[in-house]
């Protein structure tokens, strides 16, 4: 069953002649489970998150969640929705457990067993006395987390919720929303960093200047570079400018007086053999302007 169900969305700001698309005719669903949403910022990862999160109405197309229109039935789909912006105001005079609660309130929900449910289920709940000033950048997503947690959402919409984290702060976030998942629950990530989508998702879509670029599986985007991944060696900085107008550079690793050079071999022009594909490789693919069959 399709958790959230988006159709022909379309957002423009502003009025002609400076309108903004910011998106244009986007249509995909998605079920229970982590999915991703990767895209370079200004792609409309935000956007659509506002969109789903009715904070915003759109141009064109509609919203489903769980059957319920965005636009018709708001009260309803608020009600099915924990949301995490990507920045999240907080008053770092209150506590966790103040914070949270007064979140919690605007939802509705005032009981304080259910503020101490979501501060356990994000290991904040030793942390509850202490004032939001006082908390590391990984601690205060885990509030954010938390808060959005409140009142047991079907969909969790999260924007870019791992940038900035450590790398220990960034598993034990991807292990909150892996958790949420289950049970017939749904994670939309917003992200740019490959690794998490790697790690936890198993569809995500690619949005490219607000158009879907493509929608499907993480093996079907591995595919599609599959065996056409090369690494070549270049001895300066004139050879990788020459390459590039040839092909796309995935990525460039200087190693003493060589450059390494990951690249998107397409028409076989480089005589060496090709090495395993990596989702950041197919991502900066994507973002390299190839168009896929």
């Amino acid at each position: 069953m399709n958790i959230l169900q988006i159709s022909n969305l379309e957002k423009n700001y502003g009025r002609e002649p400076n309108v903004v698309h910011a998106l244009n005719d986007v249509s995909l669903s998605v079920e229970s489970g982590v999915f991703g949403l990767l895209g370079h910022n200004g792609a409309g990862k935000t956007t659509l998150m506002k969109l789903l999160a009715t904070i915003m109405r759109p141009t064109a197309g509609n919203i489903t969640v769980c059957g319920y229109d965005t636009q018709k039935q708001g009260d309803e789909v608020r009600r099915l929705i924990g949301y995490l912006p990507q920045e999240l105001n907080m008053y770092p005079s209150l506590t966790v457990f103040d914070f949270v609660s007064y979140m919690a309130s605007l939802k509705g929900v005032k009981e304080r067993k259910q503020v101490m449910e979501v501060l356990e289920q994000v290991d904040m709940a030793q942390f509850s006395k202490r004032r939001i000033g006082q908390l590391s950048g990984g601690m205060k997503r885990r509030v954010g987390i938390a808060q959005a947690l409140v009142g047991n959402p079907k969909v969790l919409i999260v924007d870019e919720p791992t940038a900035g984290l450590d790398p220990e702060e960034r598993v034990r976030f991807r292990g909150v929303l892996s958790r949420f998942a289950k049970d017939g629950k749904c994670v939309l990530l917003s992200t740019h960093i490959v690794e998490d989508v790697y790690q936890l998702c198993e569809q995500l879509a690619v949005l490219r200047k607000g158009t879907l670029f493509f929608y499907g599986s993480t093996d079907k985007l591995l595919s599609s570079v599959a065996g056409k991944v090369k690494l070549i060696e270049l001895a300066n900085e004139n050879e990788l400018l020459t390459l590039q107008k040839k092909t796309v550079v995935l990525s460039t690793t200087y190693e003493h007086s060589a450059i390494q050079v990951r690249i998107m071999d397409e028409n076989n022009l480089f005589p060496v053999p090709a090495i395993t594909a990596t989702l950041e490789d197919a991502y900066v693919y994507c973002m390299g302007g190839k168009d896929y069959e």
